[in-house]
């Protein structure tokens, strides 16, 4: 693990977190309209299925609240992979992410070798951005969260969820993982057999940890996994 990510910031959250979106900031420069426009091009030429859907992103977190606005997906990423346009766009876009428990252990996920986000690495399954879902404003993370592990690991039902436990933000990117405990009564033989048959391409790899062998646990994961394995796991 590098530096970087072991100085992500990791802040508490109250279980009553309250979601607040307000209209989204206008962009009057066209040098970084020009900018945006050349960094989705060329992440097309290379993921040509992206989608610019709509992302939130915060322009205020507290243990309690979180007040934020939805705008274009290619913003964020052109974010991600400018320097310039980063300092310029200023933006904190929002995640969610689980520590999927089961029977066996904790459930993990290695991230495709071509993801556009940290390739790699594991982590707590799922994970991904809070992205609009049909004409809805209400931003519904537990929703989201379910969403995303139906897509990821191919499966939804029999599964409970912890409230929001932390956010966790990524120190270059700025993008702010809220953190989930899940807990299912699925051993972890039935969760690999439904992440082959069902679920999209996110993980190359699916690995489960006894409870009790987190501690020497050597694989390397993102931070915000480790924050809620301190939390989640005695």
């Amino acid at each position: 693990m590098t530096d970087t990510q072991t100085s992500w910031h990791v802040t508490p959250l109250s279980p009553a977190l309250e979601i607040v979106c307000h209209d989204a900031p206008f962009l009057n420069d066209d040098t970084v309209e020009a900018g945006i426009d050349e960094v989705w091009h060329d992440a097309l030429a290379v993921h040509p299925r992206l989608y610019n859907g709509r992302v939130f992103c915060l322009s205020e977190l507290t243990p309690s609240r979180l007040s934020g606005f939805w705008c274009e997906y290619r913003w964020v990423l052109a974010q991600m992979r400018s320097p310039a346009l980063a300092s310029h766009l200023k933006l904190r876009s929002l995640a969610v992410t689980g520590l999927l428990i089961c029977p066996d252990g904790v459930v993990l996920g290695r991230r495709n070798p071509n993801s556009l986000y940290l390739p790699g690495y594991w982590q707590g399954v799922p994970a991904g951005s809070v992205e609009a879902r049909g004409e809805q404003e209400p931003v519904d993370l537990g929703a989201q969260l379910l969403a995303e592990l139906d897509e990821e690991i191919g499966f939804s039902d029999d599964v409970s969820l912890t409230p929001p436990l932390l956010a966790c933000e990524h120190t270059e990117t700025h993008i702010v993982d809220i953190g989930f405990g899940i807990h299912t009564t699925r051993r972890f033989d039935l969760i690999e057999s439904a992440w082959r048959k069902r679920a999209n391409d996110e993980y190359d790899r699916l690995e489960c940890h006894p409870l009790d062998a987190l501690h020497t646990l050597e694989t390397t994961v993102l931070p915000t996994t480790r924050a809620m394995m301190e939390r989640l796991v005695p």
